[in-house]
């Protein structure tokens, strides 16, 4: 199933040196899709599906490696998924489903990205990750304001 993503993360980075920084966070990401069952390839032998949905939340740590303003980076950590799925009755105009389904397993994401410096240690990040989780894998690509609170003088 392909579909947008819908999320938020909040992180925190210790910056050891120039190379290496540390990481750790909290995500969260919101998939919906309406459509029929040709849109599902699980669910081929129903007549259709109303809606499906999907929440994750996952708690990480990680480590970025920096080249200059560029870096690779990844994080290993706890995933939660919540998935719930309306099918239509045949021939009835009517739905139902069979509750949410929680499922729980170990979270990877891999990434890449720039920073882009700005005054008193600030910097806006344009970055591209893949994470996996739960059986699924979800591809990002973005931007995000780092407020460089804590420097070191």
């Amino acid at each position: 199933m392909k579909a947008p993503v819908y999320g938020a993360e909040i992180g925190y980075e210790y910056r050891l040196n120039k190379h290496w920084g540390f990481t750790a966070g909290v995500n969260i990401a919101y998939t919906q899709k309406n459509g029929n069952a040709s849109d599902f390839a699980s669910s081929a032998s129903l007549t259709q599906v109303q809606n499906y949905k999907l929440l994750q939340n996952a708690f990480y740590a990680g480590a970025k490696y920096y080249l200059g303003g560029f870096y690779l980076s990844a994080d290993f950590g706890y995933q939660e998924a919540y998935e719930t799925t309306n099918y239509q009755y045949k021939g009835a105009g009517s739905s139902y489903n069979y509750g949410t389904y929680a499922t729980n397993s170990f979270y990877q994401a891999y990434g890449l990205g720039y920073q882009i410096p700005l005054k008193k240690g600030d910097n806006i990040e344009v970055f591209a990750k893949g994470s996996n989780g739960n059986g699924y894998t979800n591809y990002v690509a973005g931007f995000r304001y780092n407020f460089g609170l804590f420097r070191r003088k």
